[in-house]
């Protein structure tokens, strides 16, 4: 029995290995051949389920690469332009829903709009296996949409299809479009994605093109363009009050103003929080609803449970969701799970990498990590096609003084003013840099930002950094203490970036990351 059974064993590390069994394999006399007989219905069920999970279950596990170019405005009337790129953002996201794909996010695919490249150039651009492009126009109540799939390794169409739907059912045409593109390519869906990809209600036109209308604003991120997002964000619900997505609008519109410092948080979180209270009510099998439920978690009740269980949900029910695995890389650094950070953020850049947000927000993470030099490298790829990026511009001022360049910070710091058109600002920071080199100007921008603060709101967060960069520890933790106070939602980065290092002795400093719901660590 024990020579049959390492035979068997054998046999299955051929398995393994890629190997073919045969009878030859199995050396074995009278009586073990006897045995193997009232066994070989074990054994070859053992055998297939063996074969499944190293076979069939690792062709499953790799997902497909493929990327929705821009959907072409056939009407050539730029004010539908809003139309095409909202519908765009909504077929990847329908396509994002299926975890045997590898999407490329809006923002990359978006960067070929009207781009002379052939489809190998793009393809190799993006590392992906098919392209597809196609149009869509909207002419009164009906909708057409015609879709290309092609596939790469031939340079050749694998399918063309056009569809044309009362509007009312775009919802269902951009679900059915989703399907048919995964049946083309042999990705199988889940019973899971199936479901939520044919799970779809009919729609207010109006309320649809309110909120893509707001989608539209809102990914140009200045401010006076989230204010518009946010009022068709709001339209859209007043068409139709169980609009779910356009409550997630309402919520992120909301959340980006003051994580930029333009609200302040408790006016924020006031819109915000009932917005996806309201989203989860309506519908939490979502994606996004999950994303904002985490976001609001992390950044406003600093409840870290709950973000990182929420983020892991957006993330299950849509894996190619890049800005959820962009944001939960920064919830484990400040939880110092570094190594299940960075995989996170390399990811989300696999699935969008011209997002020039998802490029600083690793090189905030390199920082994190004391690896400035490959810092510096990211972020000025990204300041070359982004050059006014304000997220940029600050962490790469951060990474100069880190290095201890603080020539080049003092040269990033007139940029940043420069670009935000912050004159008051600027002439502080040129004064204090003659009166007495780095720490001096940033000594004098704060001092000038608390005078701005009695005419218009700043942010007690960013007059707390100034000081922690002018040396100032006494000033800093009196301003960080405000910002506490003010719940400002950035906060809790005080637990990871290194900027704060020279701080972290101080019992006011531990102190803050308790309050903040963190476990105080010690100094790196």
């Amino acid at each position: 029995m024990d020579e049959m059974c390492g035979a068997l064993e054998n046999a299955l590390d051929d398995i393994s290995s890629g190997k073919s069994v045969t009878v030859s394999t199995f050396r074995l006399g009278r009586k073990q051949r006897r045995i193997l007989l009232r066994v070989t219905p074990m054994l070859l069920i053992l055998i297939v389920i063996l074969s499944y999970f190293l076979f069939y279950k690792d062709a499953q596990a790799t997902p497909v690469s493929i990327v929705l170019l821009p959907l072409e405005n056939i009407t050539r009337d730029a004010e539908q332009d809003w139309f095409t790129d909202g519908m765009t953002d909504a077929l990847i996201t329908d396509l994002a829903r299926i975890s045997g794909l590898r999407i490329i996010s809006r923002s990359t695919a978006m960067k070929y709009k009207g781009a002379n490249k052939s489809s190998s150039e793009i393809a190799a651009d993006l590392g992906v296996s098919y392209i597809i492009e196609g149009s869509v126009v909207k002419a009164n109540d009906m909708v057409k949409i015609t879709t290309r799939l092609i596939d790469i390794a031939t340079d050749e169409y694998l399918w063309v299809q056009e569809y044309e739907r009362n509007f009312t059912d775009i919802l269902s045409l951009q679900g059915d479009v989703a399907r048919e593109i995964a049946e083309q390519i042999k990705v199988k869906l889940t019973p899971e994605e199936k479901n939520l990809l044919a799970d779809q209600r009919s729609v207010n036109p109006e309320a649809y093109e309110a909120y893509l209308k707001g989608k539209f604003y809102l990914y140009k991120l200045t401010r006076r363009a989230m204010e518009t997002a946010l009022q068709y964000f709001k339209l859209a619900i007043e068409l139709d009050p169980d609009y779910t997505l356009a409550y997630t609008g309402i919520a992120l519109a909301n959340c980006a103003p003051a994580q930029m410092g333009y609200l302040p948080m408790d006016e924020s979180y006031a819109n915000a929080q009932p917005a996806v209270a309201k989203a989860l009510e309506l519908d939490d099998s979502l994606p996004e609803v999950h994303y904002m439920k985490g976001v609001i978690a992390a950044w406003y009740e600093w409840n870290w449970d709950l973000a990182t269980s929420s983020l892991e949900n957006a993330i299950r029910l849509n894996p190619n969701m890049a800005e959820a695995r962009a944001y939960y890389s920064h919830v484990l650094f400040i939880l110092r799970r570094s190594e299940e950070a960075l995989p996170q953020i390399k990811r989300a850049l696999e699935l969008d990498p011209f997002n020039p947000l998802y490029r600083w927000l690793y090189a905030m993470d390199l920082n994190y990590l004391h690896r400035y030099d490959e810092a510096v490298r990211e972020l000025r790829k990204t300041l070359e096609s982004s050059p006014e990026n304000p997220g940029a511009l600050t962490t790469l001022r951060t990474t100069y003084h880190m290095k201890e360049m603080y020539k080049e910070a003092i040269d990033i710091w007139r940029r940043s003013y420069t670009a935000d058109n912050d004159q008051q600002s600027l002439a502080a920071l040129d004064s204090g840099y003659e009166e007495g080199g780095y720490h001096m100007a940033l000594r004098r921008v704060a001092e000038s930002k608390i005078r701005q603060s009695k005419s218009k709101y700043i942010t007690p967060w960013q007059i707390a950094t100034l000081y922690t960069r002018a040396g100032m520890p006494e000033e800093a933790l009196q301003w960080f203490e405000k910002a506490l106070i003010a719940h400002d939602p950035n906060m809790p980065y005080l637990n990871v970036d290194p900027i704060f290092d020279y701080l972290r002795d101080d019992p006011r400093f531990k102190n803050l990351i308790r309050e903040i719901g963190l476990t105080v660590s010690e100094k790196k």
